[in-house]
């Protein structure tokens, strides 16, 4: 069985010719779960998923404390 490492490096390889752009949120939650926790492929489905939905906090454009943005 290969090590734990070379199957991180199969995985990251594979993730490199998946277009995270075009999958819908759902599939983006199921490709993330095909990756160990913390692999640089799970980042990038996660935070591709996050970057499509604003948040629900404004933006503090200026700090009221210091009048400057």
């Amino acid at each position: 069985m290969p090590s734990l490492e070379n199957r991180v490096s199969k995985m990251e390889q594979a993730v490199a010719h998946v277009d995270l752009s075009r999958m819908t949120d759902a599939e983006l939650l199921a490709h993330a779960g095909t990756f160990p926790m913390f692999s640089k492929g799970m980042y990038a489905a996660v935070l591709t998923l996050v970057g499509r939905h604003p948040s629900a906090l404004p933006i503090v454009k200026v700090d009221p404390e210091r009048g400057k943005p």
